[in-house]
This record gives C-alpha cells, structure tokens and sequence, in this order.
C-alpha cells in the first residue's frame, strides 16, 4: 500500500477515512497514520509487536496531538483519556517522549479508534456513536471508557458485534 502523501505531512480525518472506503489498511496502519505516520515510527507496522516496542520506548506527544485531532477532541479531553492533568501534557514540547503507560494507553486508544472506522467508515458518524449513551453498557458512552484498558476492551467487544450485525 502507498500511504506516502499521508506519511510525509500531517495526516488528517479525511486522509485516514479515504483509506478506509477503499479498504487498503489493516487496523495496525490505521492506528499507525492515526498516531501520526513516519512522525510516529519511521516504517509502517509490521505486527502488534512493533507497537510494543513504540510503547516501551515511549511515543512522542505529537502522537497523542494527531491522535486528538483525527478523534476531533481537544487536548483537555485527550488528557483526561490518558489520565494526565492538561497543565503536565501541554508543558511538554511536541517530540517529547511519554512513559511507557501513557504511550500503551495512547497506541490502545488510537487502535479502538482504527476498529471504529473501518465500522463506521466515517469520523462523524464514529464520534456520534462514541458519545452517545449505550444501553451495552449500561447507558454510558463508549468514549467515557478509553480512559482504562478494561472500558477499552469493552468498547472494542461491542464494535466487533457490530461490525459482526449484532444490535449493540
């Protein structure tokens, strides 16, 4: 796949929903163009295992920024996801490397984001669905659980039902 133009400059909404309609990417490239492309790994992923490494290492906070902004939230939210006071997440320059927790939270978080659109197969209609209450989990918003990996494993169950035809 040539994922270049995406690669090389700021990888927009519109960017990732293209590869998305013409069903190119695996959910790992997604989630990689998601964290920012080559400004977040220099190659593309080959595995899980990559992300990892990226997470061990510790990922940049340009990562979370495209990360904020494919998911059209502020950075007061995306710090609140990432369980960070905004005044310590906007202190750091943006090639600051996060610790390692913050990095998987951030790498899991985008990777739900990356199975919600190859549902969805649109932002908006993804985001609708993230903050609206749903009655699979007990009439809170799906958005409100990626603060943990356990509300983000939850959310990933139900968007693999829906993405199986099962009424969630």
């Amino acid at each position: 796949m040539n994922l270049s133009a995406s690669k090389t400059s700021k990888v927009t909404v519109k960017a990732v929903e293209e590869v998305v309609m013409q069903k190119k990417a695996s959910t790992n490239e997604l989630t990689w163009m998601i964290l920012g492309g080559e400004q977040f790994m220099a190659n593309e992923p080959v595995s899980g295992l990559d992300f990892l490494t990226a997470s061990a290492e510790g990922i940049p906070k340009l990562s979370v920024e495209s990360l904020a902004g494919i998911m059209q939230i502020p950075m007061k939210d995306m710090a609140v996801l990432l369980n960070l006071s905004y005044k310590t997440l906007s202190r750091k320059k943006r090639t600051d490397v996060l610790s390692n927790l913050v990095s998987s939270l951030s790498i899991e978080i985008a990777s739900t984001f990356a199975k919600g659109l190859a549902v969805f197969e649109d932002a908006d209609r993804l985001n609708r669905w993230m903050h609206k209450d749903n009655k699979a989990l007990n009439g809170q918003k799906p958005f409100d659980l990626l603060n943990t990996p356990t509300g983000i494993k939850l959310v990933n169950q139900i968007l693999g039902r829906i993405e199986e035809g099962v009424y969630s």
